[in-house]
């Protein structure tokens, strides 16, 4: 009831404001007035709808992932604000005229707080959505990490993500709890190929057969940056230890680390190149019986 009557008295206070504006124009006044609201309501309208046609059409905005998506919300976005600027020009021309817009205003009020007050996590979900998908933070397809949920975006709504883990799980998260997004799909990803030489092998020879054999990778579609080999980064008793390290795109590490593990053992094999030879060691126990 108190909610009714605040409303009451909110309309009530914008109409007369409102109406106040235009009394005593002439009548050739009043509709000057309402040629130029609905002139420039018009005019609005084109701008916008020429501004967002530009950035729907524009070549960055279609390469995203997202593209069908960011249409859908931008046009309903644009309907949204065609609303409410033509329901502020039928205000403005009813006020001109000398009609009471109270009951119009009074009406939403009571309509946009039983919405707030009903749906509030629903709306935060619209809006964290909408942001989401302008911004482009991720889209379908996409390797992410939300919270303590990691798998690929099967689906983007305004209300909801859908995320399908490596188990196979489908997650159904509201928009409104992401808060913190970690987007696996949009950064280079490090493999790093550790292998061991036994210490009579010339780490000179042994870089040097294995970089002309990995050579061919560097120009791999999946390959980003190398594939380089560090040399020796650890020495050891009877072996040391050499890496190798390039950048893939997200998900394309894992064919081209078979690929080169396979190539230095055969250049290993090819050179006479040894591995570390795995000596056993025996304990003699107290019953005399050799323990590995």
């Amino acid at each position: 009831m108190n909610i009714e009557k605040n409303t009451d008295a909110v309309a009530s206070e914008a109409d007369q404001a409102l109406r106040s504006t235009f009394r005593g124009l002439e009548s050739w006044e009043r509709l000057l007035v309402v040629a130029l609201v609905v002139i420039g309501t018009f005019v609005i309208l084109k701008i916008i709808d020429s501004f967002i046609g530009r950035q729907l059409n524009s070549d960055k905005i279609k390469e995203k992932g997202s593209y069908n998506r960011i249409v859908t919300v931008t046009n309903l976005i644009r309907r949204i604000i065609k609303v409410i600027l033509i329901f502020i020009g039928v205000t403005i021309v009813m006020s001109v005229f000398n009609i009471s817009i109270a009951p119009i205003i009074a009406t939403l009020g009571v309509f946009s707080l039983a919405i707030g007050v009903g749906a509030q996590s629903l709306v935060k979900d619209f809006i964290n959505g909408f942001f989401i998908i302008f911004e482009d933070q991720y889209s379908v397809g996409d390797l992410v990490e939300i919270g303590d949920i990691e798998g690929v975006v099967e689906d983007l709504g305004l209300r909801v993500t859908k995320i399908r883990d490596f188990d196979k799980i489908l997650h159904v998260i509201p928009n409104s709890n992401i808060s913190i997004i970690s987007n696996k799909e949009r950064a280079n990803i490090r493999t790093k190929i550790e292998f061991y030489l036994d210490n009579s092998c010339d780490p000179d020879f042994v870089e040097e057969k294995i970089k002309a054999a990995i050579e061919k990778y560097r120009d791999h579609e999946d390959m980003v940056i190398g594939p380089n080999l560090w040399g020796v980064t650890e020495n050891g008793k009877d072996a040391y230890k050499m890496a190798l390290v390039y950048y893939t795109r997200q998900g394309r590490q894992y064919d081209l680390e078979f690929a080169l593990r396979s190539e230095i053992l055969k250049t290993m094999q090819r050179e006479n190149i040894k591995s570390p030879m795995i000596r056993n060691k025996f304990i003699k126990g107290e019953d005399d019986h050799a323990l590995l």
